[in-house]
C-alpha cells in the first residue's frame, strides 16, 4: 500500500512535539514506513483541506479520547470535507504541566492547552491548580505544541504554563511542574488516517 520511490507526505493536526507527531511516528513504525515527510498543519480543517487539494498524501488527526470524548474540532471538519477513512489507531496519553525555566511556579497565572487537554485533566487541574486561568489558543495556537513554541519565544507572557506532552519539555527546555495530570491512568486518544475522497474508496 505504501510502496513507492518518493517520500510519503503526511499532514498532521499538531506541531513539533505534539501528540499528533507522536502518533505519526508510531504509525510509520508499525507500518514499516521509512521514507516520509511530515507537514505540521496544527488544525484538523487544514489537514483535511491539504488532503482534498492533494498537498499531502495522507492526513492524520485525533478523533476521540478516553476521557474527553469526541474531538469536536475534527468532527466539525469532517462535516465540511469529504475524505476516505483508511485506518484508526491509538496512542497512550500522559499530560505534564510545564513552565519556562526563568519563572517561579508561584508566579504562574495562566495555563494554555488544546480544549481536549483541559477535558482530560479537568479534575486534577481543579484539585492541584484551581488558581490557574485556563486559556485555549486562537488559530494555530489551539495546538498545544504551537502554543509551547510561542511561549519559548516570548510571544506569551512568562506567567503562562503549558499542559501537554512531555516531549515539549525537551524540545523547548521547559521545567516540568507536575506529571501525569490526566484524570484516568489508562488514557488513550484515537486517530484517523485519511486519504483523498474517491467514490470507490480507493
Amino acid at each position: 500500500m505504501f510502496v513507492r520511490q518518493k517520500p510519503i507526505i503526511f499532514g498532521i493536526q499538531g506541531g513539533k512535539g505534539s501528540f499528533n507527531e507522536e502518533a505519526i511516528l508510531k504509525y510509520c513504525k508499525i507500518k514499516n514506513i521509512i521514507t516520509y515527510n511530515i507537514r505540521y498543519l496544527y488544525t484538523t480543517p487544514r489537514v483535511l483541506e491539504a488532503v482534498e487539494n492533494n498537498d499531502v498524501d495522507y492526513g492524520i488527526f485525533a478523533i476521540h479520547n478516553s476521557i474527553g470524548g469526541i474531538v469536536w474540532e475534527s468532527a466539525r471538519a469532517l462535516a465540511v470535507y469529504k475524505v476516505n477513512l483508511l485506518e484508526e489507531f491509538y496512542i497512550d496519553i500522559k499530560h505534564y504541566l510545564m513552565k519556562r525555566k526563568d519563572v517561579n511556579v508561584s508566579n504562574l497565572k495562566k495555563v494554555i492547552a488544546h480544549p481536549q487537554v483541559f477535558k482530560q485533566c479537568s479534575k486534577n487541574m481543579k484539585k492541584y491548580y484551581p488558581h490557574l486561568k485556563q486559556i485555549i489558543g486562537k488559530g494555530d495556537y489551539i495546538d498545544t505544541a504551537k502554543a509551547a513554541e510561542a511561549l519559548s519565544k516570548g510571544l506569551f507572557s512568562k506567567d503562562y504554563a503549558v499542559l501537554g506532552p512531555k516531549s515539549l519539555s525537551r524540545l523547548y527546555n521547559f521545567d516540568i511542574v507536575k506529571s501525569n495530570l490526566q484524570d484516568l491512568k489508562d488514557n488513550k486518544t484515537y486517530f484517523f488516517v485519511v486519504t483523498k475522497y474517491t467514490m470507490a474508496g480507493v
